[in-house]
């Protein structure tokens, strides 16, 4: 494998992992919304009816959100794999050649 190839491939995991780190903050984000909201029921901030209402609306978005980032992730997951399969057969197609 040629210094491009490998630079290219940093770049990629690297990618990946901003990925799977920008999507955790995401989540982390709707669930503080969601335990604030409660914790603002709690103390008498907000109506139970109030937090209920806006838990659902937050947790439908959080849904499409997380649905939407899973599609996108799967599909270049999927062809990260395809891409690698490739790669691995030939390099045991070599060795077996050997």
């Amino acid at each position: 494998m040629e210094q491009n190839e490998l630079d290219d491939l940093k770049e990629l995991h690297e990618t990946k992992a901003d990925v799977f780190e920008t999507w955790a903050v995401i989540n982390r984000a709707f669930e503080q919304i969601i335990t604030a909201l409660n914790k603002l029921e709690k103390i008498g901030v907000l109506k139970w009816d109030d937090v209920h209402k806006q838990s659902v609306i937050t947790n439908d978005l959080w849904a499409r959100i997380n649905s939407h980032i899973m599609e996108a992730v799967g599909k270049r997951e999927a062809d990260d794999r395809n891409h690698y399969k490739r790669m691995r057969a030939t390099i045991e197609r070599r060795i077996k050649g050997k």
